[in-house]
């Protein structure tokens, strides 16, 4: 019988009750949705339609399959990233680090760091406030939270604020770059940040190990001194469904 206009598709009732059992705490992470056949039964679906409805959930990070061990509920406690409490001078003035606020008591490992000087291209010159072709500070890392890869960072900061300091070395000690750009003189006094959510590429798929149609954040954080000069400029890829974003406001 054709479907009515209107009427919602039937592998979609199946995956939002899914969803809805999920959210529920019948099937908590970790453990494995019930067999095609008796998902048939249960749903008096075609096989068809179950695939269906199992496809959307695995497309939206709720499940993950393989093959010979059937439909697991994703196994991940969110990244709670607070915006706000990160970046507060109470955190990294103290020498802690602003992933401190996000990780609690999570492994953090910064894989692969990327230290080197270069020409400012025209985007992170227009970024920063600078000419383009001027020296700048470009570091890249991935970060991995018990073992899994969840962001790729890249940050910028002009040459005259970097040279001679710990900010041109892969560790960059207490307190991290924020410290370090006090210590010459450009405390970062506010912040900013733009985001948008999109499709990963294929190299950042890869890059952090997405799961399939699993979208990504693109978060760029301008810090500004107290001359309102930009200070750092960080670009950074999130696996969306690794990460709650929270944002703290008084009125």
């Amino acid at each position: 019988m054709p479907r009515k206009p209107g009427e919602p598709l039937k592998y979609m009732e199946v995956a939002d009750d899914l969803r809805r059992r999920i959210g529920e705490g019948e099937f908590p992470p970790g453990s494995k949705l019930p067999p095609e056949r008796k998902l048939v039964e249960q749903y008096s679906r075609s096989p068809g339609t179950i695939r269906q409805a199992l496809a959307v959930l695995r497309e939206e990070g709720i499940t993950e399959s393989r093959v010979g061990s059937g439909v697991t509920v994703r196994q991940w406690r969110p990244i709670v990233r607070n915006a706000l409490k990160r970046v507060l001078a109470d955190q990294w003035g103290e020498g802690k680090s602003i992933w401190d606020v996000d990780i609690e008591d999570r492994t953090l490992i910064a894989d692969g760091v990327r230290v080197e000087q270069l020409r400012a291209e025209p985007d992170v010159a227009a970024a920063l406030g600078i000419e383009q072709g001027e020296l700048v500070c470009r570091r890249d890392r991935r970060y991995l939270v018990d073992g899994v890869p969840v962001l790729r960072a890249t940050s910028f900061i002009s040459d005259d604020l970097a040279r001679g300091t710990r900010i041109m070395q892969h560790d960059t000690g207490d307190g991290g770059v924020f410290a370090r750009l006090a210590e010459v003189g450009h405390k970062p006094a506010r912040f900013r940040e733009d985001l948008r959510c999109r499709m990963p590429s294929a190299r950042e798929v890869e890059d952090l190990r997405l799961p399939p149609s699993t979208p990504v954040v693109e978060l760029v954080r301008y810090a500004y001194d107290s001359a309102d000069r930009v200070v750092e400029v960080n670009r950074m890829i999130l696996d969306a469904s690794r990460y709650l974003l929270r944002y703290d406001f008084s009125s």
